[in-house]
C-alpha cells in the first residue's frame, strides 16, 4: 500500500513542476507581448529635446504635444493621457504652479531615464515601485490603479502627500465642486510609458486584496491571467497535498488495525507521506511565487 502511495506521490511531484514550468513560459510569452506593446507606445529619446512652448512650465511638468504645432508642447492632460510622451527637465524657475501665461519660451523634454516629476497624492500615499498615471491635475502624476488604460512610469521614491510636499491644491469635478484636497511634491521617476497590464481585458476585474497581494509578492503590477492561473496552482496543489494525506492517515489506520505489531514501521511510512504532502505544497506556492514574480 505504502509503494502505491509513494507512486502517486511521485507522480503527482512531477506533474506539479511540469506544470509550473508551462505557467512560467506562457507567462513569460504574455510579457514579451506587453514589451512590444511598450514599444509601439512609448517615445524614446536618449537625451532631452527642445520644444516650443506658449507657456512656462515647472520642472519636472508632464507635458504632450500640442494638437496644432506639433514642434511645441501643453500640459498632458487626463483625458488624453495616451498623448503624454515626456517630462519637463529645464525651465526657468516658477513657484508652485504648474504653468502660467508668459512669453514664448523654450523648454526640454525628457522621454525616457530617471527623472524628476511633480506628482500628488489623488490616489493615495506614493511608495518607491508604485506605478504611476496622469492625474486629475493636469501636469502632474498619481498612484495608477486599474482603472488607468496607460502608465507613465515608476516612482523611485515615496511621497506622502505630506512630509515632502511642495504645495497643495483642491481638485475640482466637472460641475466646479470641490471634493479633494492634494499635497503635491517632486519625486524621481523611471519613465516607463506603457499599457497598464491591469487593464487587460478579462470578463470582471479583480478584487483589490488580489491585486494587493499580487503587487505585495511580485513587487509590480500584476495583470489578471497570472492572478488566475497563480490561484489554480495553488488550488490544484492543496488538492494534491491533502488526497496523499488523506490516503496515507486511511492506509496506516488500515495497516495498524489489520497487523498492530508493525505500528512503528506504518508511522514510519505515515509520516513518510506527510513529508512528501508537505514537499507537494512547497513545490506548488514556489512555482506561484516564480510566475509573479519572474
Amino acid at each position: 500500500m505504502l509503494r502505491r502511495i509513494l507512486s502517486v506521490v511521485v507522480c503527482a511531484v512531477v506533474i506539479t513542476s511540469v506544470g509550473g514550468v508551462v505557467v512560467v513560459a506562457a507567462a513569460s510569452s504574455q510579457d514579451t507581448k506587453t514589451a512590444s506593446e511598450v514599444r509601439d507606445l512609448s517615445q524614446t529619446g536618449f537625451t532631452p529635446q527642445p520644444y516650443g512652448s506658449d507657456i512656462r512650465f515647472k520642472v519636472g511638468t508632464i507635458v504632450q504635444p500640442d494638437e496644432k504645432e506639433s514642434t511645441k508642447v501643453v500640459v498632458a492632460t487626463q483625458d488624453k493621457l495616451e498623448k503624454a510622451f515626456g517630462v519637463v527637465v529645464t525651465t526657468n524657475d516658477l513657484p508652485i504652479t504648474i504653468s502660467s501665461n508668459t512669453a514664448a519660451n523654450q523648454v526640454f523634454v525628457a522621454t525616457d531615464g530617471s527623472r524628476d516629476a511633480l506628482v500628488t497624492s489623488e490616489n493615495g500615499p506614493i511608495k518607491a515601485g508604485d506605478s504611476l498615471a496622469i492625474s486629475s491635475l493636469s501636469g502632474t502624476l498619481m498612484k495608477s490603479t486599474y482603472k488607468q488604460r496607460i502608465l507613465f512610469g515608476k516612482a523611485l521614491a515615496s511621497f506622502d502627500g505630506k512630509n515632502n510636499a511642495i504645495g497643495s491644491t483642491t481638485l475640482k469635478d466637472t460641475k466646479g465642486n470641490a471634493f479633494k484636497q492634494v499635497g503635491i511634491g517632486v519625486i524621481p521617476i523611471s519613465i516607463e510609458i506603457m499599457k497598464n497590464p491591469e487593464t487587460k481585458s478579462t470578463k470582471a476585474n479583480l478584487p483589490e486584496k488580489l491585486q494587493r497581494i499580487g503587487r505585495l509578492i511580485a513587487e509590480k503590477p500584476i495583470s489578471p491571467i497570472r492572478i488566475y492561473i497563480s490561484m489554480a496552482v495553488v488550488t490544484i496543489t492543496i488538492v494534491i497535498a491533502l488526497v496523499l494525506l488523506y490516503a496515507g492517515v486511511r492506509s496506516a489506520i488500515i495497516s495498524i488495525g489489520r497487523n498492530p505489531l508493525s505500528k512503528k514501521s506504518i508511522l514510519r511510512g505515515l509520516l513518510q507521506v506527510i513529508l512528501t504532502s508537505v514537499l507537494v505544497l512547497i513545490i506548488g506556492l514556489f512555482t506561484v511565487y516564480l510566475l509573479l514574480r519572474l
